[in-house]
């Protein structure tokens, strides 16, 4: 008698979340009250479409409003989320975007802008902490080591996704991809950087080169690019890493150890 009743039970709890999640394929089950159906129903849409909205800020932007709603709807009905924690529910727009979403109304850019959107949570979310202890924030960054901020992402789009808002018209591609290295400062703070091919190519050897010295390394780019003057190359790396460390995505040089 008992078996039967928890199986009674579950079948009434999964016709009523079948008719929350999709309300317009499943009615709702009978023998309830239809308001407090509805309080239910609007409330489970309301607050993934808030939370949604605070976490994709640029995909709502390019989307209308009546159309945001229905995506929204579009990813409860078809995408069944890995995690219940709300921290990671961002992956799971995501995933959907990526994987599910396919409606030829989207912008092409959809899909990187909602990426774009996602890095913000990725970062913030990110336990490590900066340690700053054995760094001089000042020291010379073209002889001395390095310290790279450890929190950081790096991605190429095709799309300029740092520049598209609600406004955007351009449904192609721009020529040149958008290099983007975003990143959280010491005080918490998201940022991010938008680098051409060379910049981004210095840091990257910055990065994964801890070893050299980035003078070293802007001769061998000067080299690479057939330059008449490596001395401007040299000067030209060093202000876009004096850019990189008031930004915070370097953050000093390193100190050695005592002997």
């Amino acid at each position: 008698m008992t078996d039967g009743v928890e199986l009674d039970f579950r079948a009434a709890q999964r016709a009523f979340s079948q008719h929350v999640r999709d309300p317009a394929r499943y009615p709702a089950p009978n023998g309830l009250d239809a308001r407090r159906v509805a309080v239910y129903r609007d409330a489970v849409i309301y607050n993934i479409e808030r939370f949604m909205s605070d976490n994709f800020p640029r995909v709502k932007a390019v989307i209308e409003p009546t159309r945001w709603t229905d995506l929204v709807r579009d990813y409860l009905v078809r995408h069944r989320a890995d995690t219940p924690a709300f921290a990671r529910l961002p992956n799971e727009f995501l995933a959907y975007l990526t994987q599910q979403r396919h409606d030829a109304r989207d912008p092409p850019y959809l899909v990187e802008l909602a990426h774009f959107d996602w890095l913000e949570n990725e970062l913030a979310t990110d336990l490590r902490h900066i340690d700053t202890t054995r760094i001089d924030p000042q020291g010379d960054l073209l002889d001395a080591p390095i310290a790279v901020n450890p929190i950081h992402v790096v991605t190429t789009y095709r799309f300029p996704v740092h520049a598209i808002d609600g406004d955007y018209a351009a449904s192609d591609a721009p020529a040149r991809a958008t290099h983007i290295v975003a990143f959280r400062d010491t005080a918490h703070r998201y940022a991010f950087l938008d680098l051409n091919a060379v910049a981004l190519e210095l840091f990257m050897a910055v990065r994964d080169n801890p070893a050299r010295t980035a003078r070293a390394m802007l001769i061998d780019i000067a080299t690479e690019l057939g330059h008449a003057t490596p001395a401007a190359v040299i000067q030209g790396g060093s202000d876009i890493l004096q850019r990189m460390r008031q930004r915070e995505l370097l953050l000093g040089t390193k100190i050695s150890p005592a002997p």
